[in-house]
């Protein structure tokens, strides 16, 4: 069956919504803490064994870092922030193993998007949703449910930062895919609702391209 037009720009913007994403991924907020400061100074507490303050000088202003430590890595339930702009930072909230995100953490890009799931190896792993788009970002304004049902967002398992598995793409508008996902391409069966009403299809998908 040849794919309709509607289709194909649901698969375009499915497409371009995906490489917009993935090159957000990329960006890694530990390698550009770590990497970038020039002078880390511990203003409170332990920051070795135990639970401190790590005052972080960056290119675009002070970073900190407030959590556990362990063998002086970040290790166990902490809060690091960074200045990516002289107006915006980004934000990961979290559990940490050996300086790395590991466990469930919250990550905010500074740019609009916003991660809120599991990591392992300072990648998303596991059972997350990703937030596209966000005019800004408040913790603990609003919860993860309701960005689900109210905002664009992939929610679903993710292997090293890509959608892989079995996952819901909600569109702005309220349509939704819920199906099969490989390196962050609709990938095996799944099934296209095109309102709020729930009119739905089901479709066929083989690494991001449309079978049926």
């Amino acid at each position: 069956m040849l794919q309709s037009t509607f289709e194909r720009k649901i698969s375009l913007a499915f497409r371009l919504a995906s490489l917009l994403t993935m090159g957000l991924y990329a960006s890694s907020i530990n390698a550009q803490s770590l990497s970038s400061a020039t002078e880390e100074v511990c203003i409170r507490g332990d920051c070795i064994d135990g639970h401190g303050t790590l005052e972080l000088s960056m290119p675009l202003g002070k970073g900190s870092y407030r959590g556990d430590f362990l063998n002086g890595e970040f290790d166990g339930y902490g809060r690091l922030e960074i200045p990516i702009s002289w107006t915006h930072k980004e934000v990961y909230v979290g559990n940490w193993k050996a300086g790395k995100r590991f466990g469930r953490g919250t990550h905010w890009n500074g740019k609009g998007n916003l991660y809120i799931g599991q990591w392992k190896d300072n990648k998303r792993n596991g059972q997350g949703s990703y937030f596209f788009n966000l005019p800004q970002w408040r913790e603990n304004q609003h919860t993860e449910f309701w960005l689900k049902d109210n905002t664009e967002n992939y929610t679903g398992e993710f292997v090293n930062d890509h959608f892989q598995g079995q996952g819901t793409y909600r569109w702005a508008d309220g349509k939704r895919y819920v199906g099969g996902f490989f390196a962050g391409e609709k990938h095996g069966p799944g099934t296209f609702y095109y309102d709020v009403t729930s009119t739905a299809r089901q479709q066929l998908w083989e690494y991001g391209e449309f079978i049926r």
